[in-house]
């Protein structure tokens, strides 16, 4: 739970929020470790990425199956110049299970970056 003001009134929202270290592109997409969110109990999601140094291409994947046998892309490649952020968010999530996958979007010039999920009800 976590405090939400809304109109000077303070409520408890329900939110999970997962928030990896920061991890180093490679050339192919990796997933980020961390980054997976079960959004069943959930209505909403929403991703941020920050890249700290050299350029990241992201990718945000939903899935049905667990051990995400059945991925889709559900936010196209995307690339985040170091210093800079981008995001992605959906309310009504379709899908029930969401990760993030990075790789490097000058091949052979890892970046990093970090990814926060929020999902909440």
């Amino acid at each position: 739970m976590t405090t939400q003001i809304v109109g000077g009134i303070h409520r408890q929202v329900a939110v999970e929020t997962v928030a990896p270290a920061a991890q180093v592109s490679t050339n192919t997409d990796a997933v980020v470790a961390g980054s997976e969110v079960d959004a069943r109990p959930w209505q909403s999601l929403a991703y941020t990425i920050k890249v700290i140094t050299n350029a990241v291409t992201w990718t945000v994947f939903g899935a049905n199956s667990a051990d995400y046998s059945d991925e889709v892309v559900v936010q196209s490649a995307a690339s985040v110049s170091a210093g800079s952020s981008g995001s992605y968010a959906v309310t009504q999530a379709p899908y029930a299970y969401y990760r993030v996958k990075i790789r490097s979007t000058v091949a052979d010039t890892p970046g990093t970056a970090t990814v926060v999920g929020i999902a909440k009800g």
